[in-house]
């Protein structure tokens, strides 16, 4: 199931993560800074200190994830899980950069934020990751999103003209 939101990224653009539900302290996460002293053992087994300058995705007791670069083994999606909570984010780019630079600590999803992503594709990535689990038989899909974003997409137009194209051409 896990290959599921990797996929969509490299599909997409778009770093996503699961987390085993189960795992997560209140069933929810929330976006905070780190507190001073806090640890997190990461998916790549290493125990990392953080600060109140890094932003970490949260249950209501400890960091489970280090936003926007890599989730943390105490709410990791294993062999028995049966409920997952996916989460796909837009974060500041710099924000990312500065954290895993600080932590020493690169991965797929910090390389993509330090960049820039589109924030309309964070929803796009999620209905993909969604379509893909049922498509492939990994599980059954609860609809419902829950989207913090509270600004309207900005619709751009390009106004095309085929014949000045023509001419150029």
């Amino acid at each position: 199931i896990v290959d599921i939101p990797n996929y969509v990224m490299l599909e997409l653009g778009q770093p996503m993560h699961a987390f085993d539900l189960s795992r997560i302290s209140g069933a929810r996460i929330i976006v905070r800074t780190a507190r001073e002293g806090e640890i997190i053992r990461t998916l790549d087994g290493q125990e990392r200190k953080l600060d109140p300058t890094m932003l970490v995705i949260a249950d209501s007791e400890k960091p489970v994830g280090i936003a926007g670069v890599m989730g943390g083994e105490n709410s990791e999606v294993e062999e028995d899980t049966a409920v997952l909570l996916l989460e796909s984010a837009n974060f500041n780019g710099t924000s990312i950069r500065l954290t895993s630079k600080k932590m020493g600590l690169r991965s797929e999803a910090s390389n993509r934020f330090e960049k820039g992503l589109d924030p309309e594709n964070a929803i796009i990535a999620l209905n993909r990751c969604a379509e893909l689990i049922e498509l492939l038989g990994a599980g059954k899909v609860v609809r419902g999103i829950i989207d913090c974003n509270k600004t309207k997409p900005r619709k751009d137009t390009i106004k095309l003209d085929p014949d000045r194209i023509n001419a150029l051409l």
